[in-house]
């Protein structure tokens, strides 16, 4: 396990730290204390997303008194990646996700004990996925769990959404796994465009995000490419599987955008009527990244984060 200083915002310090996982990749990610800890909580970005984006959420959640701990998935942020192409989003398997995670918090010892204090999850699209499949595969001990957008399915645009893992599936078997799907590509000037974007209504937090990139290019990803695509598909599936959903008996709020153009909100009104203990709430104003929106939807999202985790 290695060290390194984390660059933050002004006032939050923390540690950066690598775990080498089984097969060699080096996986980052950060721990931030509280002055006087009442919880733990697990931050899961969504694909894209590296620990410095989410900084102005640790900040939140010390202020609660909560002890930190996010993650640069592999293949993004300043974990090792698979392709010679940085801005290739690619993983084998999500399952490998899982295997990382399980190793950081062996390392850590950050999943508290039965007597500790309580722990709780906060996963964000891809990460909110990762948080369910862990809470029923690893059996972490989650108190309660706050999953925001979660990818439990995706947009395929015009693509028929039946054809869409198909022919995903297709392209890894025919050894095109590392490609980009057509109109596909790296990140660009494009991604740095706030007018038209799919994720955010707030230019401010938008901006930061791409200054954060500026700053250290390493952080930069673009798009999925099919080898990414076939994975997530693989682990939607996986995830529905009725045996799956039927182990998470924990407290669980989901958080759903009213303009989200990139997970399938149908898909969390199943998902709501599937877990035992689920409560959805809408932020109808909000774009995908409920946690990079304006203030008056992320005030929404910590009005009802705080009563949810009061309880």
């Amino acid at each position: 396990m290695s060290m390194s200083a984390l660059a933050t915002i002004e006032g939050l310090e923390g540690r950066a730290e690598y775990v080498t996982a089984g097969d060699g990749t080096r996986v980052r990610y950060a721990r931030f204390s509280a002055e006087k800890p009442v919880a733990r909580t697990l931050l899961l970005p969504g694909f894209t997303e590296f620990i410095e984006k989410h900084l102005e959420t640790v900040a939140e959640l010390l202020e609660r008194g909560h002890e930190v701990l996010i993650v640069d998935w592999r293949g993004q942020g300043l974990s090792d990646r698979a392709l010679s192409d940085h801005h290739r989003g690619y993983v084998v398997s999500m399952e490998l996700f899982l295997s990382d995670l399980r190793e950081i918090l062996e390392a850590t010892e950050f999943a508290p004990r039965q007597a500790a204090a309580p722990f709780y999850v906060i996963g964000h699209s891809m990460g909110g996925h990762l948080a369910l499949r862990a809470a029923a595969e690893l059996r972490l001990p989650f108190n309660k769990m706050i999953i925001v957008a979660p990818m439990i399915d995706i947009q395929t645009g015009h693509f028929p959404r039946r054809l869409s893992p198909i022919l995903a599936r297709g392209a890894v078997l025919l050894g095109m796994a590392a490609w980009y799907p057509p109109g596909a590509g790296g990140y660009d000037a494009k991604a740095r465009m706030f007018e038209g974007n799919l994720l955010t209504h707030d230019p401010v937090r938008f901006k930061r995000t791409h200054d954060q990139i500026s700053r250290d290019p390493r952080l930069a990803l673009g798009n999925p490419t099919f080898g990414w695509i076939d994975a997530a598909f693989r682990s939607i599936k996986r995830l529905a599987e009725p045996s799956m959903l039927a182990r998470i008996q924990q407290p669980v709020l989901i958080f759903r955008a009213g303009r989200e153009a990139i997970v399938s909100n149908p898909a969390l009104e199943w998902l709501h009527r599937q877990l035992s203990n689920a409560r959805l709430v809408d932020l109808v104003d909000a774009k995908h990244e409920i946690l990079n929106e304006t203030d008056k939807t992320r005030a929404a999202f910590w009005h009802e984060a705080d009563i949810f985790l009061g309880e």
